[in-house]
């Protein structure tokens, strides 16, 4: 063996040491049971649990989002994902809904990562969650 080829093969084990496999996704999810909060237009209700059955949001650091409602959920893949101090937020446009009776919606969701509070806006609904790490 010569000298240049040692001296890559010293560079190449140096280069692959310092890399480390990618984190593994932060999984959240929230949920509200005590209340709904349903919005169209300027008006806005609140329905009591007995009313409804709660939303469950499930999101993920890589932007993996799945928002069940009723029925089924809308699901896929957020075309925006930003961190900003504590606060974690996705934009998820046109995502289908997979259960009967429902359409196409654009989620909004953002996570106080310190507070494991989150909101999110879609499909006439304005909510407030606490979340947990999965």
């Amino acid at each position: 063996m010569n000298k240049t080829t040692a001296l890559l093969m010293l560079l190449y084990a140096s280069l692959i040491s310092c890399t480390s496999p990618p984190a593994p996704a932060i999984e959240w999810s929230c949920r509200n049971p005590f209340a709904e909060i349903a919005c169209q237009g300027q008006d806005c209700s609140v329905a009591l649990p007995g009313d409804y059955t709660p939303m469950e949001l499930t999101l993920d650091s890589f932007g993996e989002i799945s928002l069940c409602a009723y029925s089924g959920c809308w699901s896929g893949k957020a075309e925006t994902i930003s961190t900003t101090g504590n606060y974690f937020s996705v934009i998820a446009l046109g995502l289908p809904w997979n259960g009967t009776d429902g359409a196409v919606s654009d989620i909004s969701a953002t996570i106080n990562m310190e507070t494991a509070m989150a909101t999110i806006i879609t499909y006439g609904f304005a909510q407030p969650m606490s979340c947990k790490v999965s």
